[in-house]
């Protein structure tokens, strides 16, 4: 067996030490510089379940672009180049105004699946001598994006997960506040935060059960009770939304044929009513209006979300269940 020589080493261990995307990409541009003469590249992750190439790292394109380029498998335009040798005249590539030149393109696989694109905007000199050796750095960088990858997306669950269980935690602690309207104003604020929201409410029963407003950060109380459900008996929302004890979640209010607002004055884009209820009783419903249309929520954020709703209602019940034990004196 032919040793590698030590330069290829040196640079097959940097790329593999890397367990940041940064500290991968910095090696992959040293590296390629050192032994190849490559500075001008760009680097598009492929996601298999959309079938698109979104820009990751680029020492090319302005960095406030990456998160924009994205380009569907069959209109990415470097796909042409994949398995062709490096061109001795570019083809130009146009973003947002600026031409940036493609000698050569690569797709990268990992167990038969494409794992990403690189794309070189300049030529590769000496390529001759050099394709072996290129060829098999990409191969275990390849290797090293999908683990720094995978890494990487399980860190940031487990952060996810750590900080909506902090969310928790801090409900819970409340549950045996006498003052409601710290906790009430806790559930607000952590509704909005969960949800990507603007505006929100808190809704109750009072003595005569009726729903009426106990928080309201920006959501009028006379919004929610214009909107209503296109059914027989033009059901209000709020008061089927709160009786049925299940999360109602619509982030296209305009697609929604059940739902009608009537009244002009008001918008809302999206909605989402998680009802406040134990097991004996329903005490109200908490609203959250206009998410934030980039924003995927997904079940975890609605789970929690609807786990601290239940705390505070528990909450909301120790209080009531405090003032009925000790009504005040006359």
């Amino acid at each position: 067996m032919i040793p590698l020589p030590e330069n290829l080493v040196q640079a097959i261990l940097a790329i593999h030490l890397a367990m940041e995307m940064e500290e991968l990409y910095a090696a992959l541009g040293e590296y390629l510089n050192k032994l190849f003469g490559i500075n001008q590249f760009s680097c598009f992750l492929f996601n298999n379940e959309s079938r698109c190439y979104s820009l990751d790292y680029s020492t090319k394109v302005e960095t406030s672009y990456w998160n924009e380029i994205v380009f569907e498998e069959e209109e990415a335009p470097f796909t042409a180049l994949f398995g062709n040798e490096p061109l001795p005249f570019p083809t130009p590539l146009l973003w947002f105004g600026g031409r940036f030149d493609m000698y050569w393109a690569q797709k990268l696989t990992h167990e038969q699946e494409t794992a990403a694109a690189i794309v070189f905007h300049e030529f590769p000199e000496n390529m001759d001598e050099n394709t072996i050796s290129l060829r098999f750095l990409l191969n275990h960088f390849t290797t090293a994006l999908v683990r720094t990858t995978i890494y990487c997306e399980m860190r940031n669950t487990k952060e996810e997960q750590a900080a909506y269980l902090d969310l928790i935690n801090e409900m819970g602690t409340m549950v045996g506040s006498k003052s409601l309207e710290p906790v009430l104003a806790t559930l607000m604020g952590m509704a909005l935060k969960i949800m990507h929201a603007e505006v929100g409410s808190i809704l109750l029963y009072n003595g005569e059960g009726k729903l009426t407003t106990e928080v309201e950060w920006g959501l009028k109380d006379e919004c929610l009770k214009s909107l209503y459900f296109r059914d027989h008996n033009k059901t209000p929302y709020i008061e089927k939304v709160s009786s049925t004890k299940e999360v109602f979640l619509e982030t296209d209010l305009g697609r929604n044929d059940q739902l009608i607002l009537q009244d002009a004055h008001y918008q809302i884009n999206s909605i989402a009513s998680f009802p406040l209820y134990t097991p004996y009783k329903s005490y109200g419903l908490l609203n959250v209006v206009n998410i934030d249309f980039n924003t995927i929520i997904d079940e975890q954020e609605l789970n929690t979300l609807k786990t601290i709703s239940q705390l505070a209602a528990t909450t909301i019940e120790n209080h009531q269940l405090h003032k009925d034990l000790h009504p005040p004196k006359n």
